[in-house]
């Protein structure tokens, strides 16, 4: 650790340095709630497709939501990027305002166009998209791509409110309207799908009812901020720092979703189809860095301008790492049980799907590289160089491609988890060197190299020991670190402080 950082942190600053990381993990532990609960009851929704809808109209459904992912980078093309970076860098309310207006009609009306181009050409489209045996007549796919561009329109709209509140740091009502648009989506469905019968219209339309409410919900915020005016010479500037962003998603949707196809045509469509178990068995980890993107944009570009800034985003790399390498250990040592868990006779994957339980440690290793290039950006989005973004996730591509085509053939689907982990690795380390000539920080490599070297060694040797055994290496691990003095005096403090307190709210109850 550099003087610098000791003398920071042994100082008065300590205490604000704590305070800001304590806000910062507040955030991303309620948006980890909300995204949790939301992904639980869109689960949901799996068996209420599986029953009602033939393998046909259910693949047809799936296909559709990919045209939508793809389709939403268009209709955004990088500006709720741009807004984040030029709304917080804005003190006044008025300059603010003048960023959310300029954002909103950008938006407002390239969006509205895009959404009337597909409705008028919507017949057209659905033999472009859906020729031969999927257009039986059993589904109205003009009418699909209709509730397709409604619900790409209020999306997009509502997109700026939600970014009001996460660069406000209100996390639990952003949580709370994120969770009513999915129990409203739900409750479409059963309605229209189930009750009405209405199948893969019923779908779309229940989407397409679920994001009105979710903009309407959200209206009072945009409302606040929405003024008449709209700055051709800002709109440019936040096309300059945003359109990179088309590439940048579109590079990571790659990344996500490559591999499936180039199993199939390396491997089997049996092998593919276990990786996708495993890839969603990976997703425990995918949740908890997520958590952490939600909360750390609007945080580092808000922290940014404070003394003590470098010393705060320092000190967070070691303990998102510290906290990622934990739940690694954690759902690595008991993936096994947790798959095979029987609960009336019913297990969370099936049993012909349990051998993919052996990808998910290589997932989760992945996102978590993935958060280290989260937390890398930040050179980046304060020097408005992201078209680095476009290389550097260019290049994260290319490499998932080359070792997908070297791996897959030899080793299978463990091909492609250590294919996208190389992708993630290559993301990380090249913002790493980018964002370091734009915005130096001193990061605590002494102490991340003894975190990264005693998870590994409690790894190899709870991975080999028996399960009930297993809690006993993740309970050692603090105390290991503690031994190779990775914990700081006032670390060791709090924590102290934090037992003692607990304590005496337990000792009161009594």
């Amino acid at each position: 650790m550099s003087i610098l950082v000791q003398n920071a942190f042994y100082t008065g600053e300590a205490v604000s340095v704590f305070l800001s990381i304590k806000r910062l993990f507040k955030n991303s532990a309620i948006y980890g709630i909300g995204h949790i609960l939301s992904r639980f009851i869109n689960f949901l929704l799996l068996p209420l497709y599986t029953h009602v809808l033939t393998r046909e109209e259910y693949g047809m459904v799936g296909i559709f939501f990919t045209y939508i992912a793809i389709l939403s980078i268009l209709y955004t093309y990088g500006l709720s990027s741009a807004f984040f970076r030029f709304y917080l860098a804005k003190e006044e309310k008025s300059e603010r305002d003048r960023v959310f207006s300029t954002a909103f009609f950008a938006l407002l009306i390239t969006s509205g166009l895009f959404s009337a181009l597909l409705i008028l050409f919507a017949n057209p489209l659905s033999q472009i998209l859906f020729s031969g045996s999927i257009q039986n007549g059993t589904v109205s796919v003009p009418f699909v791509v209709r509730m397709a561009a409604v619900i790409l329109f209020f999306d997009a709209i509502g997109l700026l409110g939600f970014l009001v509140l996460l660069s406000k740091e209100k996390s639990v009502l952003y949580a709370v309207l994120k969770l009513l648009f999915v129990l409203m989506n739900v409750g479409c469905n059963i309605l229209l799908v189930v009750v009405l019968k209405m199948g893969v219209e019923g779908i779309f339309m229940a989407n397409a009812i679920a994001s009105c409410f979710c903009m309407l919900s959200v209206l009072p915020v945009m409302l606040k901020h929405l003024r008449k005016m709209f700055s051709p010479a800002l709109f440019q500037e936040l096309l300059a720092f945003g359109l990179p962003y088309i590439m940048v998603n579109a590079s990571v949707i790659v990344m996500d979703t490559i591999d499936r196809p180039l199993l199939k045509r390396l491997a089997s469509i049996e092998e593919a189809g276990l990786f996708n178990a495993g890839v969603k068995l990976g997703m425990f980890m995918a949740i908890f860095v997520s958590a952490f993107r939600f909360a750390w944009f609007p945080f580092f570009m808000s922290h940014a301008k404070v003394e003590n800034a470098k010393v705060t985003f320092s000190r967070v790399l070691t303990y998102v790492l510290l906290a990622c390498l934990s739940v690694f250990l954690l759902i690595s040592f008991y993936i096994d049980p947790i798959v095979r868990f029987d609960f009336f006779g019913y297990s969370i994957i099936g049993s012909e799907f349990w051998d993919s339980a052996v990808v998910a440690p290589v997932v989760m290793l992945a996102y978590i590289f993935y958060a280290v290039y989260i937390n890398f950006l930040i050179g980046i989005y304060l020097k408005k160089k992201t078209i680095y973004l476009s290389y550097i996730t260019g290049a994260g591509m290319l490499g998932n491609i080359l070792l997908n085509i070297l791996l897959i053939p030899s080793i299978g689907m463990m091909g492609a988890s250590w294919a996208r982990l190389g992708a993630y690795l290559i993301m990380a380390v090249s913002v790493y060197f980018v964002s370091r000539r734009l915005y130096p920080i001193a990061y605590e490599w002494r102490r991340l190299i003894k975190l990264i070297f005693l998870v590994g060694a409690v790894f190899f040797l709870g991975i080999r020991a028996p399960v009930r055994f297993r809690f006993l290496c993740i309970l050692a691990l603090p105390v290991c670190l503690w031994l190779v003095r990775f914990w700081h005096p006032q670390e060791i403090q709090k924590v102290k402080q934090g037992l003692t307190g607990l304590l005496k709210i337990r000792f009161r109850s009594r």
